[in-house]
């Protein structure tokens, strides 16, 4: 009777455990028991994006029970292909999976493999460390003259000595100037060893003198107007131009006689205003020599040097080298203020 009522009890356990539908939980929280031999190496089963592996897909809706079983909170990825996933638990980088980056305005990101992951997240990632960069050809960069980022000058005579060979360097040979330079004496012009030949040159633009013969300086105007120059520089007397001159009114004076010479007025620097006078004192130093090609430049290629003041060069290279601003006038154009 023992053993029979011992039989009864066991098979009505054995029912009301098959009834309560008894089961092993197989969450991820790092649960044991039956799922352990499902995933032996312990892996997140989630990918950066929340993608799983191909081979760890199944049943949404058996996965949603589960996770409800858990008192997980879960949310729906329309784009993962298994349907829930928890946003919170860990997550691992496997190499070569699909990863998804995300950045503002890109909404659920797009997929990227590899090395290609850490190069768009650097490029929509607003906290990234690695700054995109634009690169662009020459001919379509803005010409500046001097690189913003270029290391600051140590000196204005570093400063303005780059800026006059970048921008001069960047002419077309078709855009060089022919300039005549005449000395204070009438019609007597430069040979091609002399101070003043290399500022013409280093200015950007030509001697028309420069196969002259060292004993054959003088001219004639018909000589100068087949020349055509496009620049005329002519040095003047300290009385005209220099230090503790106030009045232009001698200058002016000076090329109106240039300019009423036979047949000067059809030459092209007559036409076009580009007769420069300069005092014989910007040949006497090294500073006022660069001084007078900015002056020669600005005159001969106004587009290029448009923002370049020549009397604040003037005085900035005057001060660092002597310490002292000069006062007077230096130079005159029949185009007006340089």
């Amino acid at each position: 009777m023992k053993i029979k009522k011992a039989a009864q009890f066991a098979l009505l356990l054995i029912l009301c455990l098959a009834v309560s539908g008894c089961r092993t939980r197989t969450g991820i929280s790092g649960q044991t028991g039956a799922d352990e031999s499902e995933n032996p190496a312990g892996k997140s089963a989630l990918s950066l994006s929340g993608v799983l592996p191909a081979d760890e897909t199944g049943d949404s809706g058996a996965e949603q029970e589960k996770n409800e079983a858990s008192g997980e909170q879960t949310k729906e990825n329309p784009e993962a292909s298994r349907k829930e996933y928890d946003e919170s638990r860990p997550a691992e980088i496997i190499p070569g999976k699909e990863r998804t980056v995300h950045g503002a305005g890109e909404g659920g990101g797009s997929a990227a493999y590899g090395e290609d992951t850490e190069r768009m997240a650097a490029k929509l990632s607003e906290d990234a460390e690695k700054p995109a960069t634009q690169t662009v050809p020459a001919d379509e960069a803005e010409q500046k003259g001097v690189s913003e980022d270029a290391a600051e000058a140590d000196s204005a005579m570093t400063f303005y000595s780059v800026l006059l060979q970048e921008r001069t360097d960047s002419l077309f040979e078709c855009q060089r100037m022919n300039v005549y330079w005449e000395t204070k004496e009438d019609h007597v012009t430069v040979f091609k060893t002399s101070a003043e030949h290399n500022l013409i040159l280093n200015a950007g633009a030509y001697d028309v003198s420069a196969r002259l013969l060292e004993g054959n300086l003088r001219v004639d105007d018909g000589w100068i107007g087949r020349k055509n120059p496009g620049v005329i520089v002519k040095v003047t007397e300290r009385n005209v131009l220099g230090t503790g001159v106030a009045s232009d009114e001698a200058a002016r004076k000076k090329v109106a006689e240039l300019i009423s010479r036979e047949g000067w007025s059809a030459m092209d620097a007559v036409r076009n205003g580009r007769v420069l006078l300069l005092s014989e004192e910007l040949l006497e130093a090294p500073h006022l020599q660069l001084a007078a090609m900015l002056m020669i430049a600005k005159t001969a290629y106004p587009e290029f040097f448009g923002e370049i003041s020549v009397d604040h060069a003037l005085e900035m290279l005057a001060e660092e080298a002597t310490g002292s601003i000069p006062v007077g006038i230096f130079y005159y154009s029949s185009q007006g203020g340089l």
